[in-house]
């Protein structure tokens, strides 16, 4: 178990540094466009190109913060049944959910993976700065495709998680399931 613990620490270091980066692409994304904003208003005069670095950059914004929401478990779950249907089936389903959503990422990682494959054979560019698409999407690729080994990992520790019992104020506490 002390070595689950340490990978998991090392996957929560790893995915928070990629937040950091998509946090700090989305400050530059907002200040580029207050800038342009400001400079349209003041001087009339836009900046060329900022509405396609928007496009470019959201999707690696938007993908970076992925991994660490899977991690840390920042996802909308339904919890208030667990109290109802009891923990060994409330465990079950868990695993059926966390299963699912690594079947939905491995999917999603594949069609990502053949889009930046077309965008890159087609040479699909920006419409006034002319840059190439497929290496902006391919970042955004690489932090789904990241996400099929954190899923797996959430997947396979809460699988041997003991089951939660609703304790006070809702929240879970491991016990024992009697058969």
């Amino acid at each position: 178990m002390e070595r689950l613990a340490h990978f998991e620490k090392l996957i929560r270091l790893t995915t928070r540094w990629i937040a950091m980066i998509g946090l700090i692409c989305l400050v530059g994304l907002t200040l580029a466009t207050i800038a342009d904003v400001l400079l349209r208003w003041l001087f009339s005069s836009p900046i060329a190109g900022v509405y396609d670095l928007y496009k470019l950059v959201i999707a690696v914004v938007v993908g970076s913060f992925f991994p660490v929401a899977l991690i840390e478990r920042h996802h909308i779950s339904i919890t208030f049944l667990g109290s109802a249907i009891g923990a060994r089936i409330n465990a079950w389903l868990n695993t059926f959910a966390n299963f699912a959503l690594l079947i939905f990422l491995v999917l999603l990682s594949w069609q990502l993976v053949l889009y930046v494959g077309e965008v890159r054979d087609t040479g699909e560019t920006t419409w006034i700065l002319q840059w190439s698409i497929a290496p902006w999407w391919g970042i955004a690729t690489a932090t789904i495709i990241f996400c099929v080994p954190v899923q797996l990992f959430v997947t396979i520790k809460d699988a041997l998680a003991p089951p939660l019992q609703a304790g006070p104020g809702g929240h879970g506490t491991p016990t024992e399931i009697a058969d």
